[in-house]
């Protein structure tokens, strides 16, 4: 997997590292929705919803009107995840 740093399989992931943590040297700042997706384990379409209804801003490489990859930023995903993580 591509971004398997982010998923922190097996050693425990926890967002207050992530969000204190510098960013990686891969240089990684923005994900893909479909990125988002698998890492959030849900459908494009419900990250569009996530997004949506936390209000985010993403980058639109396509013309005004027209399909284009779209991406986030790396810290409104955090951010979005810090506000849904609930405590057992």
């Amino acid at each position: 997997m591509k971004n398997a740093w982010l998923l922190g399989r097996g050693s425990g992931f926890f967002v207050s590292d992530i969000l204190t943590s510098a960013i990686p040297a891969s240089g990684l700042v923005y994900l893909s929705i479909q990125e988002c997706a698998n890492r959030w384990r849900c459908s494009r379409g419900s990250v569009y919803n996530y997004l949506r209804a936390f209000g985010a801003k993403v980058v639109d490489f396509a013309q005004r009107g027209k399909k284009g990859k779209k991406v986030v930023p790396l810290r409104v995903v955090l951010e979005i995840e810090a506000a849904r993580t609930k405590r057992l």
